[in-house]
């Protein structure tokens, strides 16, 4: 046996052009985050626990009593699943090792680590470990709406029987098997379906990494405001004399339309800002809001769904919560961050403070690096979803709507209260016609209370409309 080299070949710094091959898949960034937002979903009602036991140890809505068990027993809990989050979000390394012919290297290289490489001819190796800073990759929207327009129609199939006849063992069964994707394909992917079509047709070249950040900090952002909804608010309403727990009340009410405007939307503005360092123009600013509200919407979401799956009539609730969340409260978030995002970015601008995209790992510390991606056969794939210019179709829409176009808030304060001001309005006039019609179960009530829904999905996306092409063409004053 021919003796090995005593001490490996250490590692090398990168060098600079160094080619790196990677596989294309698009799906990897949506297992990644549906495994890590069941975490981050006992993280957030973990926490609330942490922080009850030190104002409201009851939960009843009034200070007090202090419970330190309460805290140490939900300090306990969380634990395993902050270090789950933190294993999952770990730096995503590459080892790269680069052969090269030389009349006086060596056939068999021994590397630092235990690898060893061996070659047909003399050659001298180098080896480098750096992060990964492949660029983010999404299946296409039209693959995401049509596995949630199917999903959610067969899972409706399949939860219709225990509605209609109900609990047998033919329809519990059906509901058992059904049960879980009914719930992963409601609440993820119109999450990731608008995900893929900004991050696809809106010009932004973003890494993989840090997208995911982005989506994960929009998460977290729900830690706050659940803290505030649930604890903080109700105790300043019953000290107001407002009970926040009365159904119907108008301490809900207020719950619903001044305290989660407020603690979500400034929540989510916080996170914005602790992504100030990947924000290269008000655009950027505007698909990390977005992103955030993204990200804070599929962690609610998968709530509502939760409750759609364990109503009384699930098929039904299960498939018009799915539907009207997928249509309007998901894209709401999104829009409604994105307004503090544009502002935050340009309130970076004006005091140049605007990361250098250079400086940042939206692809490489490289300007001129460039990406080709490869699918499992060797075949190269298109890259013209992640180009660095809006898609046409892109183009074409807000050029519709160009000569309508509403100029986008410039400063924080007006984007956050912009952002504070259309949710509030969401869920107070929900709220509002909900109160209205409470007392009436006739068919017209429900018809009423529909029609309302549908009025605001439309005045949603009339606004959409109408602040689009300024995000994606840039502003007239500028």
């Amino acid at each position: 046996m021919r003796p090995m080299v005593p001490n490996g070949i250490p590692l090398s710094p990168t060098p600079d052009r160094l080619t790196v091959w990677r596989a294309s898949t698009p799906w990897q960034t949506v297992r990644s985050m549906l495994g890590l937002v069941i975490v981050c979903f006992f993280i957030a009602q973990l926490a609330v626990l942490v922080v009850a036991g030190y104002i409201d140890g009851d939960m009843n809505g009034t200070i007090g009593p202090f419970d330190p068990f309460f805290t140490f027993v939900g300090s306990l809990c969380l634990a395993p699943f902050l270090m789950l989050f933190f294993f999952l979000r770990r730096p995503k390394l590459t080892h790269s090792i680069n052969a090269h012919p030389n009349p006086l290297g060596q056939m068999t290289h021994a590397l630092a680590g235990g690898s060893v490489v061996q070659s047909t001819q003399p050659t001298s190796v180098s080896h480098h470990i750096f992060r990964s800073t492949a660029p983010l990759e999404m299946p296409r929207p039209k693959h995401l709406w049509l596995l949630f327009i199917l999903g959610v129609t067969v899972s409706t199939a399949f939860l219709l029987p225990l509605t209609l006849t109900g609990a047998n063992v033919v329809t519990v069964l059906l509901a058992v098997v059904i049960v879980l994707p009914a719930w992963l394909i409601g609440f993820a992917t119109p999450v990731f379906a608008w995900w893929s079509i900004t991050s696809r047709h809106m010009g932004i070249t973003m890494s993989r990494r840090d997208a995911e950040w982005i989506l994960v900090a929009g998460m977290l952002s729900t830690v706050p405001a659940i803290i505030i909804n649930s604890l903080v608010s109700p105790v300043v309403l019953n000290s107001l004399g407002f009970d926040a727990y009365q159904a119907g009340s108008w301490g809900e009410g207020m719950i619903l339309f001044l305290s989660a405007p407020i603690g979500e939307e400034l929540s989510k503005a916080l996170a914005v800002l602790c992504l100030s360092h990947l924000i290269v123009s008000p655009k950027h600013g505007f698909y990390v809001g977005s992103t955030v509200g993204l990200g804070f919407a599929l962690l609610e979401n998968a709530q509502y769904i939760f409750m759609a799956l364990l109503s009384d009539y699930s098929s039904i609730s299960y498939f018009f919560t799915a539907s009207l969340r997928g249509l309007s409260s998901i894209p709401g978030h999104a829009m409604w961050t994105g307004l503090s995002g544009y502002a935050i970015g340009c309130w970076l601008a004006r005091d140049n403070r605007l990361a250098n995209i250079t400086s940042s790992a939206f692809v490489s510390h490289d300007p001129e690096a460039s990406w080709v991606l490869y699918d499992k056969t060797g075949q190269p794939v298109s890259t013209a979803g992640w180009a660095n210019i809006p898609s046409d179709r892109m183009i074409r829409l807000v050029s519709r709507y160009e000569r309508y176009a509403w100029s986008m808030p410039t400063k924080p304060l007006s984007g956050i209260f912009l952002a504070i001001l259309g949710h509030g309005l969401w869920n107070g006039t929900s709220w509002g016609v909900g109160r209205l019609l409470a007392d009436s179960d006739s068919v017209l009530a429900i018809l009423l209370q529909l029609g309302w829904l549908v009025l605001m999905v439309l005045t949603l996306w009339f606004c959409i409309l109408r602040w689009l092409p300024t995000v994606v063409l840039g502003s007239k004053e500028t």
